[in-house]
C-alpha cells in the first residue's frame, strides 16, 4: 500500500526527472560517443538532399540531391559534393583548392582557400571533430531528442565563441544518429538567418576510398576560371 510519505517521495522523483532529464543521455555522453567514433573515422560516403531557407520569403528553394564523398589522411581532408537533380555539379575541395565544376554552362571555377582554408570544415563538423576542439570554438547546447527519417538523433545547437566564425553562421545545429553518433542533418545558419539544410542517407563510415575519387576530369571545351 502506497503511503502518504511514498508518495510525496514518488512525485518527488518524477518531477525531478522530468525536470532535469533524469535517466536520459547527457550531452556529455553524446560528445564522448562521437569521439569514440570520430577517433577511426577516415570515410564517408553518403547520399545527400539539402534545401536553402531565405527568411525574408519565408520559404526553402526547391532543393538539391546528389552523394558526398569525405576522405582523411596524413596528407589532408578531401571532399566531393556531386548535385545530380536538378542540374548536375560537382564540389571537390582537396589541398587547400575548391573546384565547382558546372557542366550545362561549360565552366569550371578554382581557387585556393588561403587563410579560409578551415570553412571547408563546416561540412564536416561532427565527423570525427573532437570533444576539446568543438568545446574551444562553440558553446554546446543540448536541445532534445527528434526522429528523423525512422531514426533516432540527438539534436545540438553550436554558437560560435569568435565574431570571425559568427560572421559565417550565428549557430549551427546538428542531429547525432545515436547508432552511428555522427550527423544526419545539419543546419548551418547565417546572421541574416537564412540557412541550409543537409541531410544524409544511407550513410557508409570508413567505406573503401582513394584520392582518384576525387578527381574530376574536364572536357577540353570547359573554361576554367581561376582565381
Amino acid at each position: 500500500m502506497l503511503t502518504i510519505r511514498g508518495l510525496i517521495s514518488f512525485l518527488a522523483v518524477a518531477v525531478t526527472s522530468s525536470v532535469f532529464g533524469y535517466g536520459q543521455i547527457t550531452l556529455d555522453e553524446i560528445l564522448e560517443n562521437m569521439d569514440r567514433v570520430g577517433a577511426d573515422l577516415k570515410s564517408m560516403r553518403a547520399g545527400l538532399e539539402q534545401k536553402k531557407w531565405t527568411d525574408i520569403l519565408e520559404e526553402y528553394d526547391e532543393g538539391e540531391s546528389g552523394r558526398f564523398l569525405f576522405l582523411k589522411d596524413k596528407q589532408g581532408i578531401y571532399l566531393r559534393k556531386d548535385i545530380d537533380d536538378p542540374t548536375t555539379n560537382f564540389l571537390v575541395i582537396k589541398e587547400g583548392t575548391v573546384l565547382f565544376y558546372q557542366p550545362s554552362i561549360k565552366q569550371a571555377q578554382e581557387y585556393k582557400m588561403g587563410r579560409h582554408k578551415d570553412k571547408a570544415e563546416f561540412l564536416l563538423l561532427g565527423f570525427g571533430s573532437d570533444q576539446a576542439t568543438l568545446a574551444e570554438t562553440y558553446d554546446i547546447s543540448f536541445k532534445g531528442e527528434e526522429e528523423i527519417g525512422g531514426q533516432k538523433t540527438y539534436q545540438l545547437e553550436l554558437k560560435p565563441k569568435s565574431e570571425q566564425v559568427a560572421a559565417f553562421f550565428s549557430r549551427i545545429e546538428l542531429w547525432i544518429d545515436g547508432e552511428k553518433w555522427v550527423p544526419i542533418q545539419q543546419k548551418l545558419v547565417e546572421p541574416t538567418q537564412d540557412h541550409l539544410l543537409i541531410r544524409f542517407e544511407d550513410l557508409e563510415l570508413n567505406p573503401k576510398l582513394s584520392k582518384g575519387d576525387f578527381n574530376v576530369k574536364l572536357p577540353k571545351d570547359v573554361r576554367v576560371i581561376r582565381n
